[in-house]
């Protein structure tokens, strides 16, 4: 009775309900095609993602296959495999393993093979089984150490304590701050320094007597020779500080971009090598920043040219990246050894008031007859 008198007042009751639901139904249509319209976007996001990253794998893998014959494959060979492939096992995971149409978690697959690839070729293989004499053992540290860094006290005493027969620096501080090194590790030390200013790119310190012997002459490349007599045999060190960027036909870019093309620079050290081995002055420890990485073709040169000489960092147990010292993706930074040495082994050690990590290098010294 009620309820036929409020029909009865009002009769757009009913009518009301019903747009009330339609409205409700509207609301539900709205937010379902907003929902669709952001799964479209993520997917098609996550298509592009893909696109991109397959693009990035097919440039690295073609990079690190031919390497540096140009400077545009050079660049290529700069992409790191090792984080390249995280990121393809992290995209694949969001996309819950459908990024490729293949199979699920294909791309996956292929990221586990890029960071294998990476982590393989970026880590060293361990040092050589060779019984060691004390009296015949050279310890040897190279390290850029960013013209003094932050805290060249924190640097110095990180060579100090690592005891080496040889120190060779890479950008080192002034003179005043080498001779403050060279009172912390003792009285028997000396230095040569490539020149006395205060961008001295190169410097080569030891406890044993030490002689200048004279200044290399190679391309787009600042090198010395030095000699140590260590344990009363003469050692001679080629000191290496390799500049910025060799593109001729791409220098604007080249200094902000590309890596350099380090091909004419490295056959100028091996032309080096050469002219002194046929001097009879050999040439025993190749060390320096030389801002490439030892996958560059030039170093290809290195493991039979006077000789032939073992690249240091690959028997150590570590990971073999100099720079950045943060996040050290690149090994631009060399010890190599002839090859007549035996005992070889390497370690990297990280300071992060330099740029560049730091490389230690004991090998052994042949018996005197």
């Amino acid at each position: 009775m009620v309820f036929r008198s409020l029909k009865t007042l009002n009769p757009f009751i009913p009518s009301i309900r019903c747009t009330r639901l339609e409205s409700k139904n509207y609301i539900m249509k709205f937010w379902s095609h907003i929902f669709n319209a952001d799964r479209f976007w993520l997917r098609l996001v996550g298509r592009l993602l893909t696109i991109a990253t397959v693009l990035f794998i097919l440039l690295a893998v073609i990079g690190h296959t031919v390497r540096d014959r140009t400077v545009e494959l050079a660049l290529l060979m700069y992409i790191p495999l090792l984080p390249l492939g995280l990121w393809t096992i992290v995209l694949d995971m969001l996309q819950a393993g459908r990024s490729l149409p293949w199979f699920r978690f294909s791309l996956t697959f292929i990221g586990l093979g890029i960071m294998i690839w990476g982590g393989v070729s970026m880590n060293g293989m361990g040092e050589a089984q060779t019984h060691s004499e004390s009296n015949t053992l050279v310890r040897v540290l190279h390290w850029n150490v960013y013209w003094g860094g932050g805290n060249w006290k924190s640097l110095s005493q990180d060579i100090v304590e690592r005891h080496p027969d040889i120190a060779v620096l890479n950008e080192t501080p002034s003179k005043f701050g080498l001779n403050r090194l060279l009172k912390q590790l003792g009285p028997t030390w000396s230095l040569v320094m490539y020149e006395e200013t205060r961008s001295n790119p190169l410097a080569v310190c030891s406890s044993w007597p030490l002689q200048f012997e004279r200044y290399q002459n190679t391309k787009n490349a600042k090198a010395m020779t030095v000699i140590v007599t260590v344990h009363g045999q003469p050692l001679r060190v080629l000191a290496v500080d390799v500049g910025r960027n060799m593109s001729n036909r791409l220098v604007v870019l080249s200094k902000q971009l590309l890596p350099r093309w380090r091909t004419p620079m490295l056959a100028g050290i091996v032309q080096t090598i050469e002219e002194n081995e046929a001097k009879g002055q050999p040439i025993d420890i190749i060390a320096g920043d030389f801002n490439a990485i030892s996958r560059s073709m030039g170093f290809d040169a290195f493991a039979h040219v006077g000789g032939g000489y073992h690249l240091a960092s690959k028997f150590s147990r570590d990971w073999r990246g100099t720079w950045k010292s943060y996040l050290p993706l690149y090994d631009l930074d060399h010890v190599w050894v002839h090859k007549r040495f035996q005992g070889l082994r390497g370690e990297l050690f990280t300071n992060l008031r330099s740029d560049h990590r730091g490389q230690l290098v004991d090998f052994q010294l042949p018996l005197k007859p």
